[in-house]
């Protein structure tokens, strides 16, 4: 078995993390390869090319450096177990205190979640720029921006409408995430849906959303004073125009994520907000 290890140099301890990682994988008769990036992670474009022919790919660091991977990966169809290098952690497979169980990935002793990834494609007078969403795509104002406006169509019906500080368009993945926090409802990821949930709304009335996910959004923003911001999984940011605009919808690939325990993604909600890890 080929299996590629992805540590987030960034993060405290993936160094050290990564050699235990790596020892035991050699031992166990993985074929093992690193794909490391100094004092960070690689691109999305060179992690791809590294996972050709992996057969599983092992993510080291939070839950972002797992969602960088997953996405990568999801070109591929190449599985990713994240282990736990951060802090929450809702996407890892595993914990930095359960490295005994990678012998796993070995004997196949393992399930695989399917996530849902967004496909976030912004629409400007010089072209058309793509990426993919895990978590969520978030629209925002500036640093000087007082307001934005934002509205959501679908099938040239109106599904949102928004004045405050933005709107977060969100899997149920990221559900747990940035949505939370501003209020949205906490989905299982195997419930087929997006949310819609405002962000410090001007409004009573203005309530999160959840959509079907095979709803394709229309998106726009503008600010009253200043500009407008699309940002895709903490990582990926563009400023918006008036005349600009943002489709969403679910991608074909989807992020295969590896689970070496059989605890319940409910299981996991209480562990991780309880701050028991």
């Amino acid at each position: 078995m080929r299996i590629t290890v992805v540590p987030n140099l960034r993060t405290e301890d993936a160094a050290a993390l990564q050699a235990v990682v790596c020892q035991r994988l050699i031992a166990a008769g993985a074929q093992v390869q690193i794909a490391a990036e100094t004092g960070g992670l690689p691109n999305r474009g060179a992690l791809t090319a590294a996972l050709q022919g992996s057969d599983v790919a092992v993510a080291i660091g939070g839950d972002g450096t797992i969602m960088h991977v997953a996405k990568a990966a999801a070109a591929l169809g190449c599985p990713v177990l994240g282990i736990n290098g951060g802090h929450l952690g809702f996407l890892a497979g595993a914990e930095r205190d359960e490295l005994d169980g990678l012998t796993a990935l070995l004997d196949g002793a393992y399930t695989i979640e399917e996530r849902a990834l967004l496909d976030v494609t912004v629409h400007t007078a010089a072209g058309e720029t793509s990426c993919l969403a895990m978590n969520e795509a978030m629209l925002s104002r500036g640093g000087l921006s007082r307001l934005v406006d934002v509205c959501i169509t679908a099938a040239d019906t109106e599904i949102l409408t928004c004045r405050g500080d933005g709107v977060i368009v969100a899997t149920p993945t990221g559900s747990t995430a940035y949505s939370l926090s501003a209020g949205g409802p906490v989905v299982d990821p195997a419930v087929a849906c997006l949310l819609l949930t405002p962000v410090c709304p001007h409004s009573f009335n203005t309530r999160p959303r959840l959509l079907p996910m095979d709803a394709q959004l229309t998106v726009r923003a503008t600010a009253d004073d200043g500009q407008v911001y699309i940002t895709v999984d903490g990582e990926e940011s563009c400023p918006l125009t008036a005349e600009d605009w943002v489709t969403i919808r679910r991608a074909e690939e989807s992020a295969r994520l590896i689970r070496l325990k059989t605890a319940t993604f409910y299981d996991v909600l209480q562990e991780k907000l309880a701050g028991r890890r």
